[in-house]
């Protein structure tokens, strides 16, 4: 059996430095913990630093547990939209089905996975994706759609496009909710001891809400307080259960219809009713 690298001194902590994440992390950097050291990344960053060994628990897109090879699930916990996000969007000036290009932000593998299978699926159309900046205007100097993403999206100006909810299109078409981000502990990890650690970050999270609101509404191009306590109090919500988990699977079957993935991911998922169960998928990985 591995060494549980929960053990040793300081936890490695790879957080994501989007404001979706903040609820998940609050709890991590604002009592300033002895025992963690928590690093903010760009979620292709925060998958990369976890694979090679850099950090012991990060969040990552969910795209990338098919590419982490033996990494394990914290259960009970995500990124998840019910339904519509606002952060994960598509700027068109004409229907999606008529799309040849699409610029995209490819800081999240997963919104781009998202996106191709949407477009497929709904749309029937398999347009050339071109990385891009996340800026709006320019992205669509060059391209006939533009995939924002987290900050660059809540701030995008949307006049004159069509807004494309990729969360919405997806409960549209499943039912389900949308995954976007999940903890990923490294082999070695102690889950029942990371999970409790994680779950109370994550209730002192949504606990001092207004005061993340407050903190984040004053910066320059966020949006306004009300819109914000919307976004991470009502359009996300941060709890792994049976139909984020059944939207994963989904999700991963698809991306392998289209070739986006090698391979479906190994068994990393938890079983119903981890949430209220911290001592499942225990152990060390």
């Amino acid at each position: 059996m591995l060494e549980s690298r929960f053990m040793a001194s300081v936890l490695r902590i790879g957080g994501l430095d989007g404001l979706n994440a903040f609820p998940l992390q609050w709890g991590l950097d604002a009592e300033n913990r002895q025992d963690v050291e928590l690093t903010l990344r760009s979620p292709a960053a925060s998958a990369a630093a976890l694979a090679a060994g850099e950090t012991d628990v990060a969040l990552v897109p969910s795209i990338e547990l098919c590419r982490l090879a033996g990494v394990r699930v914290v259960p009970g916990l995500c990124i998840a939209a019910r339904r519509r996000v606002r952060s994960v969007i598509l700027l068109t000036r004409t229907s999606p089905a008529s799309l040849q290009t699409v610029a995209v932000d490819r800081t999240s593998r997963t919104s781009v996975a998202l996106l191709r299978i949407l477009l497929h699926r709904r749309f029937g159309v398999s347009p050339r994706f071109i990385p891009a900046a996340p800026h709006a205007g320019r992205m669509l100097e060059t391209a006939e759609g533009a995939l924002l993403i987290a900050d660059a999206a809540l701030r995008a100006p949307t006049v004159g496009y069509q807004v494309h909810d990729l969360a919405d299109l997806w409960f549209q078409w499943t039912g389900l909710p949308f995954v976007f981000a999940v903890w990923a502990a490294a082999p070695g990890t102690d889950l029942r001891q990371v999970t409790p650690l994680l779950r109370t970050a994550r209730s002192a999270g949504l606990a001092a809400l207004p005061r993340l609101v407050a903190r984040h509404a004053a910066r320059a191009g966020n949006p306004g307080g009300p819109e914000l306590t919307a976004y991470l109090g009502e359009l996300l919500h941060y709890s792994l259960g049976p139909r984020e988990e059944e939207s994963l699977r989904l999700f991963f079957t698809e991306a392998h219809a289209l070739d986006i993935i090698d391979a479906l991911p190994a068994e990393h998922l938890t079983s119903p009713g981890a949430e209220s169960n911290p001592a499942l998928a225990g152990g060390t990985a």
